[in-house]
């Protein structure tokens, strides 16, 4: 099974604070090593929601760099024909730019799209499976977590 993961759940794995870091933490850790495509936009966004709200570019860039590097990651640049696509599903389905591209993307390489993002979880189009990471261990895994973390001492 392919997956696209948006930037929502890479960002509350590495905020402790937030409501779905123990399912977005989990889920991380489950899919590590699985064939996942996301947008090269996931780093730019995921380093602007950890600098901006916090200041602390030391941690954007472990993000950043964890993203990178992670098990199973292709990064899909954004080239010409995907944007026109991210464009039209845009439209037919009213999401944001950004939104769209990670579908677009989905789309593309047969991918289940794993969001907190409820807009995009409701108006994402039929061709293109997405669910929360909640749902995905609940439905495609189970919820059985492993001991290790993904960010490991990304906090400290």
């Amino acid at each position: 099974m392919n997956l696209t993961i948006d930037a929502s759940v890479f960002v509350s794995a590495a905020r402790p604070s937030e409501k779905q870091y123990p399912l977005s933490y989990r889920f991380l850790h489950r899919v590590k090593g699985s064939r996942i495509f996301c947008p090269t936009l996931v780093l730019a966004e995921c380093g602007a929601a950890i600098a901006r709200p916090i200041g602390d570019s030391r941690l954007s860039r472990r993000l950043v760099n964890l993203i990178k590097h992670f098990p199973g990651m292709t990064q899909v640049a954004l080239d010409l024909p995907l944007a026109f696509r991210a464009a039209e599903i845009a439209i037919e389905n009213r999401l944001r730019g950004a939104d769209a591209v990670y579908v677009a993307v989905a789309e593309d390489f047969d991918s289940v799209l794993v969001s907190w993002d409820e807009e995009m979880l409701e108006r994402c189009p039929e061709s293109v499976l997405a669910m929360s990471p909640e749902q995905w261990l609940e439905n495609v895994q189970g919820l059985a977590g492993g001991n290790k973390t993904f960010l490991g001492s990304f906090s400290d």
